[in-house]
């Protein structure tokens, strides 16, 4: 079994760039133009930044998950891997 050195911790805009790369390198869309822009991105972690998590490899971004509500119910969005570091564990760290 691969031993990885995997850190948990909140996502900031400063990981923007990181975010958009990983979700790309992993097949997810995205709108940089609309939903997904820094600047909506930026609004919603001011909002709730506890919504934004990220796994990191050293500086390396290798997993992310975002929370969303509307007050009632709650949905899991941009939930993504490194397809490098898939079936080895990454999306169930802190579980």
């Amino acid at each position: 079994m691969i031993k990885l050195d995997v850190k948990i911790r909140t996502l900031t805009v400063n990981d923007y760039d990181k975010m958009v790369k990983l979700w790309e390198d992993s097949g997810l869309e995205s709108r940089p133009k609309g939903r997904d822009s820094k600047k909506a991105i930026e609004a919603q972690m001011k909002a709730n930044p506890e919504y934004f998590i990220g796994a990191f490899e050293g500086l390396r971004l290798i997993g992310t998950v975002i929370a969303s509500d509307d007050g009632r119910k709650g949905w899991v969005n941009h939930l993504a891997v490194d397809p490098e570091h898939r079936r080895l564990g990454i999306a169930s760290f802190g579980c």
